[in-house]
């Protein structure tokens, strides 16, 4: 098979169920590709000129999703006068902003703090929903989880469902020709028994779908779809295009426009600079090394290297299932119900640490982040009290979920660095000012990327949708 990494690739059932990228012999050119590209031709924005309220301030975005949800009070938010019983074992640390403190297992962010900003302040009222499930959907798709059981308990993803950021990023901002345009790396998002809950285009389409790469990033990493026949070249495929685009235009009216849908499906195939983004055995053994050798370590690097290729969204996603019971080892669970210090101190906050912070400063040093936002967030955050379950079962040392109040690290992409917005309460239960609700996150990324929040679309009954039900951007935070 001719390839451009220069090596046969080997397909897998998995690549063959994609709607966006489906090899299935030649059915990537001659067929499905060129027809689900044409639902991206509505609504290409013109580019806008950069607002003083950071309208436009970004080209592009990483959302790194530590599903399960970490403590914020033992990571972002400490509170060092607060009773033991809420303040934890942790100490806070002084960080490369004068005034911000966090805490002591983040040595390496601490560093980096310069270049980004903590919103303490971000939280929502459940309603009842509590479960890592319902917050994901809210958190992902800037809609209420109207869906979902009334315990908050996740259902199948489905084409019903409101689009994920990245797909409407996809839709409203789509990436140069030849670019990917949304796509999710590390892990799939797991919530119970469901799969990608808050993932899809939903409504919007499967043109819209992230590519998904979730191999082992601490292996080589091997995209499917990007792989002709043996009998094959390039040449003949373009020939092929060519001839199939004449005879529509023959005997369609409207058919004349498919012929810049088969460039962009050619020039994907064609990019070195797209693809080869996924060959991170090219990078230096000590900038590797810098992110660690996880899967969590590689996958940052990997959204390093897809944004250098220009790509317009990138989601990391934690490897361990948002509702995993925590366990040793790089991989595990942030869900800590159960011994919350020994699995942060020791497992969890060595990797993200690492990892985080050399994500941040390597987009730094290469002039990145100026036009990339980055955002780290969970669906929620950990009860204040220690050992004191809301509704869920905690065990000794554990803290509960809570959605009530909780932090994110936002950085670059127009954002003011080294800087904190809004506060917590004196135990980190509740926001004391400018309080963020999720929704005004998703208003924010959409308001940096110069997407209009308010837009509106129609959905398969041609009812009106929003983007994002309610909220506004965090114009703070520019």
């Amino acid at each position: 098979m001719f390839s451009i990494f220069g090596r046969s690739a080997r397909m897998c059932d998995s690549w063959s169920r994609r709607e966006l990228l489906t090899m299935g012999g030649l059915s990537l050119f001659g067929l499905g590709l060129p027809e689900l590209l044409t639902q991206r031709a509505a609504a290409k924005p013109q580019r806008q000129s950069i607002r003083r309220d950071g309208f436009g301030s970004a080209d592009s975005v990483i959302l790194v999703f530590l599903q399960g949800s970490p403590s914020h009070i033992d990571l972002w938010d400490p509170k060092p006068e607060a009773p033991a019983e809420i303040r934890g074992e942790f100490k806070p640390i002084a960080t490369s902003t004068p005034g911000l403190f966090v805490g002591e297992v983040l040595p390496m962010l601490a560093q980096q703090a310069k270049h980004f900003n903590l919103v303490r302040s971000i939280g929502v009222d459940p309603k009842g929903l509590r479960n890592h499930g319902a917050a994901i959907y809210m958190l992902m798709t800037g809609h209420d989880p109207r869906n979902f059981s009334p315990t908050g308990l996740a259902v199948p993803p489905s084409r019903e469902d409101l689009p994920s950021v990245g797909a409407v990023v996809a839709r409203y901002k789509p990436a140069e020709q030849g670019r990917f345009n949304n796509i999710a790396v590390g892990a799939s998002v797991k919530e119970g028994r469901e799969v990608g809950v808050g993932q899809g285009a939903g409504l919007l389409g499967g043109a819209y779908d992230p590519y998904t790469m979730y191999d082992d990033a601490t292996k080589p990493l091997n995209p499917q779809g990007f792989a002709l026949p043996a009998d094959m070249s390039l040449e003949r495929l373009q020939s092929r295009v060519d001839l199939k685009a004449i005879i529509e235009t023959r005997t369609q009216s409207e058919a004349a426009s498919f012929d810049a849908y088969y460039d962009t499906a050619l020039s994907l195939i064609q990019s070195n600079r797209a693809v080869r983004a996924f060959r991170l055995q090219d990078e230096a053994a000590e900038t590797r090394e810098r992110y660690g050798k996880t899967q969590f370590g590689q996958s940052c690097l990997l959204a390093r290297r897809l944004i250098e290729a220009d790509t317009r969204f990138v989601q990391v996603t934690w490897p361990a299932r948002s509702d995993d019971e925590p366990a040793p080892g790089p991989d595990g669970s942030w869900d800590t119900h159960r011994n919350n210090f020994p699995m942060l101190r020791d497992h969890r906050c060595p990797v993200f640490d690492q990892s985080l912070s050399a994500l941040i400063e390597d987009m730094a040093a290469r002039g990145l982040l100026e036009k990339t936002m980055v955002v780290a967030i969970g669906e929620f955050g950990r009860s204040p009290k220690i050992g004191s379950p809301t509704t869920n079962n905690v065990g000794p040392g554990g803290r509960d979920h809570w959605p009530e109040c909780y932090s994110f690290l936002i950085a670059g992409g127009g954002v003011q660095p080294g800087a904190v917005y809004g506060e917590s309460d004196r135990h980190g239960g509740w926001p004391k000012n400018d309080a963020v609700h999720p929704y005004d996150l998703i208003a924010t990324i959409y308001h940096a990327l110069g997407i209009n929040p308010k837009s509106v679309y129609h959905d398969t009954l041609n009812r009106p949708r929003r983007l994002v039900q309610s909220g506004m951007p965090v114009l703070g935070l520019f």
